[in-house]
């Protein structure tokens, strides 16, 4: 599995937005299509999902809405992604990015930015992830209070340096992901900078403290039940084992990784 993609699964927003009154059968219609979208989304629909989020965004406009606009448009980016739609879901998040009008929030662009940090290291371009997470991380930092998506930003910019050839680099963001995540209850982004923490140490030859790391991630992921993320928990458990010389080990890694692939498969 690319490790990569698994930075394409963020949390769905929530809710849409509503300034002012608004007629109450088209603001109804707008927070069904949201609602659904996400419960498809959660269910692997993603075809499902980009249609429902693609009304919501029609509705959005129809009511003037642009906060309802944007999380939708970021669900939608979110799904396209899912779906191979690489283009799209870059050019989804455009309006946002632009803001011509300054119709947006802080903190949608900040999301629609660490969106497209995202984006960019899936499709290899790590010096744009870089300049999209400085981006995102600039916005975090000047806002009042505390800032939820830090250690998403930091595991993206731990996962550019791993993939640059900087491992110590990338296991020192990874460690203050993880501790800021641990802070927040952010338990999904706390696994990711974990994966991150055991990639980097058997990059660096620590292997077993790889396979120590990787296995609290695991632990973390099996919480979550999150099938995809635990699939890439044990193949780095497989590489990690293996490298520290336990063949036993890593092939029972590599046969769970592949029972879950095959389970996800049969799924569809």
């Amino acid at each position: 599995m690319n490790s990569r993609a698994l930075f394409s699964i963020v949390v769905l927003l929530a809710g849409c937005g509503a300034p002012g009154p608004q007629p109450p059968a088209a603001q109804a219609r707008l927070e069904d299509a949201n609602m659904r979208g996400s419960s498809q989304a959660r269910a692997g629909d993603n075809a499902g999902a980009a249609r429902r989020y693609e009304d919501a965004m029609r509705l959005a406009k129809t009511l003037d809405d642009a906060d309802a606009f944007a999380v939708n448009s970021i669900n939608l980016s979110i799904v396209y992604q899912r779906m191979g739609r690489d283009a799209d879901a870059k050019t989804v998040l455009a309006p946002i990015v632009a803001d011509e009008r300054r119709a947006y929030s802080d903190a949608r662009h900040l999301q629609a930015e660490l969106r497209l940090a995202i984006m960019s290291l899936a499709a290899r371009d790590n010096a744009g992830a870089i300049e999209w997470a400085k981006r995102a991380q600039n916005r975090c930092q000047s806002g009042a209070g505390g800032c939820a998506q830090l250690p998403a930003i930091l595991n993206v910019q731990a996962q550019a340096a791993l993939e640059a050839g900087q491992p110590a680099e990338a296991s020192s963001l990874a460690q203050v992901a993880a501790d800021r995540a641990r802070q927040l209850d952010d338990k999904s982004e706390h696994a990711n900078a974990l994966r991150l923490v055991g990639r980097a140490q058997r990059a660096q030859g620590e292997n077993a403290a790889a396979v120590e790391t990787l296995t609290k991630a695991w632990e973390i992921d099996r919480e979550l039940a999150d099938p995809r993320k635990l699939m890439a928990d044990l193949l780095e458990l497989a590489h990690a084992s293996l490298a520290a010389g336990n063949k036993v080990a890593a092939r029972d890694y590599q046969e769970r990784a592949a029972a879950i692939s095959r389970a996800l498969r049969d799924e569809k």
